[in-house]
């Protein structure tokens, strides 16, 4: 592989003769120069989703999570993309973020708005990404990860892939719009993963999980969960890492598992682990029916509504999980209205962490 002097003196070259011979607008700088801020919009809306989406799918759901098994040529693809747009290499990524969810908004978390505030994490995030790459226990991890010769040139040439693709816009739109263009791909990463997913998605949101961290989803922010490949949905995530799909309630979209779907038809992902809304609700079915075993008050009252409806205690509970369970059950109001005090109970204990134990 060419070294990264010589690949720097062939772009400053190119570039050079794109100059003397199509002036400070390059090949399609004119098109940028007509409406600006119309095509300056489109084009980071565009690349900011292709990237996140190459991140998300690659380096997240596959190398660090093993929920889904990428096509090794896609695969491949992705992090490329992400070399030449970002910098980033899988080798470092992976074992930060390993180490992120070792360490979820405890004090040795690289990236936690709960320990060094939401602006901190927010604007200056990608600073203690930087720094957290080079932790002992950080390098430990990446030790155990495997590369090819092309993931390790990546990893020992970060900044040559951004070099070459600025060269490459530089060329095609003129050294002013080019450096602009260049300027955007290498603000998504920051903005969009460590502001986006690790500042704000630990700081406020709904929960569906009790989590020993401070994840939260905000997946309802639509345009930007889009762009950002379903990552906002992150309580979802911290609570089943190894599921590669992030939708675990009916009015939750997760657009980066709906790619994976697309991919396995045409062979180019296998799907390993899955949880999704029908999961949650057999989970949320299952702890309904371990409360009431557990609590005395709840048991009663199921054996008083069995009657009150002339079924046995057992045939009753099993009504209540089906309807929980999402089946096509009939269900009067006031055993939904049971069913309902019994969940509200559950979910309160859980955020207590009380037990019957």
């Amino acid at each position: 592989m060419l070294k990264p002097l010589n690949l720097f003196l062939i772009s400053f070259a190119l570039i050079v003769w794109s100059v003397l011979n199509n002036g400070t607008l390059g090949f399609f700088g004119a098109v940028i120069h007509e409406n600006p801020w119309i095509f300056l919009t489109i084009y980071f809306c565009v690349m900011s989703h292709l990237t996140i989406t190459a991140m998300s799918l690659s380096f997240h759901r596959f190398h660090t999570h093993k929920g889904v098994i990428l096509n090794k040529n896609l695969d491949l693809f992705m992090q490329v993309w992400l070399w030449l747009v970002t910098s980033m290499n899988k080798l470092e990524w992976v074992s930060v973020h390993i180490f992120h969810h070792a360490h979820s908004d405890l004090e040795k978390d690289p990236h936690s708005p709960v320990q060094k505030g939401i602006w901190h994490a927010l604007f200056l995030g990608v600073f203690d990404y930087t720094e957290g790459k080079s932790l002992p226990e950080v390098l430990k991890i990446k030790k155990t990860i495997r590369a090819n010769r092309l993931e390790q040139y990546m990893h020992d040439n970060t900044f040559t892939g951004p070099i070459l693709l600025s060269s490459a816009l530089i060329i095609a739109f003129g050294p002013i719009w080019g450096s602009v263009l260049s300027v955007l791909n290498f603000m998504i990463s920051p903005i969009f993963a460590v502001g986006g997913v690790n500042a704000i998605a630990h700081w406020l949101g709904y929960r569906n999980h009790v989590t020993t961290d401070n994840s939260r989803n905000i997946g309802f922010l639509f345009p930007l969960n889009f762009i950002i490949c379903g990552e906002l949905d992150h309580n979802n995530h911290h609570s089943h890492m190894r599921s590669c799909s992030f939708r675990h309630r009916w009015f939750e979209f997760d657009i980066g598992y709906a790619y994976l779907t697309l991919l396995s038809k045409f062979k180019l992902a296998e799907i390993k682990n899955v949880y999704t809304p029908a999961t949650l609700k057999q989970e949320l079915s299952m702890k309904m029916s371990e409360l009431i075993e557990s609590d005395l008050r709840f048991k009663k009252r199921c054996e008083e509504l069995a009657h009150e409806f002339n079924l046995s205690y057992q045939d009753f509970k099993e009504r209540l999980e089906a309807y929980c369970r999402g089946e096509k059950v009939k269900l009067e109001g006031s055993c939904r209205d049971f069913m309902n005090e019994v969940i509200r109970t559950l979910k309160a204990n859980q955020r207590l962490k009380l037990s019957y134990n």
